[in-house]
């Protein structure tokens, strides 16, 4: 593996485990039950979850557009 390869999945792991208390918080959230929290608690964790899946799906496209990018510069080198 090139070190471009193994730098792009140390940044990706950084940035998920930043998120990561975020997606909890927001999992929690969406498990609540309507009963005690409210069904808006409920409403803005199913949100907040959809939030999460399209940032992770957002950063691997981000990340791997990136990796292409290097490996058709080094190609071209």
């Amino acid at each position: 593996m090139s070190q471009q390869y193994l730098d792009t999945l140390t940044l990706k792991d950084e940035i998920v485990t930043a998120f990561r208390p975020i997606e909890q918080l927001l999992k929690i959230m969406d498990k609540s039950s309507p009963e005690s929290s409210g069904e808006l608690i409920r409403a803005y964790g199913e949100i907040g979850l959809e939030l999460c899946r399209n940032f992770r799906r957002r950063l691997d496209t981000i990340l791997n557009t990136q990796e292409q990018e290097q490996e058709m510069d080094d190609d071209c080198q």
